[in-house]
């Protein structure tokens, strides 16, 4: 069985705060039960390809919802797949587990919806930042990357919850920082004393998703500052930056200003100082659509 991935340290008496706006908002967003279950399963040694099809199957949406992802032109199968079991023999259990996830926090989350958020452009940056941070850890040749697409989409659950709790807030916030998501981060903390990247990390130590997921959700504006997972923290950073002023998958109707990187960020990831995204985007732009379409509609 599984154990459950620690949440990030209560670092000042802010931070407390912070973790009491999880604990009052989780029954809204607690993590379903095939989450919880397909992360036991993985880290369960006896596990077969049969188990983690029995979990998925009992949920009749999630089950049709997966199919039409392993059958879409981003996964190339070259034949139709039926059954949960062969979509697991076919994309592994780790992608498995990415897909569920990825399934079930778009379900989850966008019942956090407000006036503030706009979850066409939450989700689209989110599944853009996702996509950013898988390519960069594949050229990077970090394992397992599929896990930074989780991480990417899920970076800035975090809004979403200050958006319900404070929106006077979250609306001046978003409109003082112009589009420029390290800029919001900082009006946060002067704002409320924590900020979304922080409450992001401890809502999916929740999920008992992966420690190191939590770790760079909760410091991608800080990489340098994670525990466990300081690459993950920096591709997340690098990730979001390039979908902030790409157009497409800005995290506000707002564009960024080109380029503006944390050099600490691209020194821990071995990238150049005028490290160019143009390749990266092109990939990104060729699988967005049809991503975006498959997970969020």
């Amino acid at each position: 069985m599984s154990t459950p991935a620690q949440a990030l340290p209560i670092l000042s008496p802010a931070s407390r705060i912070a973790q009491a706006l999880i604990d009052d908002l989780s029954p809204i967003v607690s993590p379903p039960d095939v989450v919880l279950k397909i992360n036991d399963l993985l880290h369960d040694e006896r596990a077969a390809i049969e188990d983690f099809a029995a979990v998925v199957i009992r949920d009749p949406g999630l089950t049709a919802r997966l199919l039409r992802l392993v059958n879409s032109p981003y996964y190339g199968m070259s034949q139709r797949i039926e059954t949960v079991s062969r979509a697991v023999m076919l994309v592994g259990m780790v992608e498995l587990q990415k897909l569920v996830c990825s399934i079930c926090a778009v379900q989850a989350f966008s019942r956090l919806s407000s006036a503030v958020t706009n979850m066409n452009s939450f989700w689209r940056h989110g599944v853009y930042t996702g996509l950013m941070s898988q390519a960069i850890a594949r050229r990077l040749h970090v394992l397992h990357p599929e896990r930074l697409f989780v991480a990417g989409l899920l970076h800035d659950i975090g809004t979403l919850l200050v958006n319900r709790r404070y929106p006077e807030i979250a609306e001046e916030t978003i409109r003082a920082s112009r589009g420029d998501e390290h800029l919001l981060q900082a009006l946060e903390q002067q704002e409320l004393g924590f900020d979304h990247a922080l409450l992001g990390g401890l809502m999916l130590a929740n999920w008992r998703l992966p420690a190191t997921i939590a770790d760079a959700i909760g410091y991608h504006h800080a990489p340098q500052e994670a525990r466990q997972a300081p690459v993950d923290a920096a591709i997340l950073h690098v990730a979001e930056t390039i979908a902030n002023f790409s157009g497409t998958g800005s995290f506000c109707e707002m564009v960024a200003p080109v380029g503006d990187f944390d050099r600490r960020a691209l020194l821990a990831l071995g990238l150049p100082a005028d490290f160019d995204a143009d390749a990266l985007m092109d990939e990104v732009d060729r699988q967005f659509v049809e991503t975006i379409y498959l997970l969020v509609t």
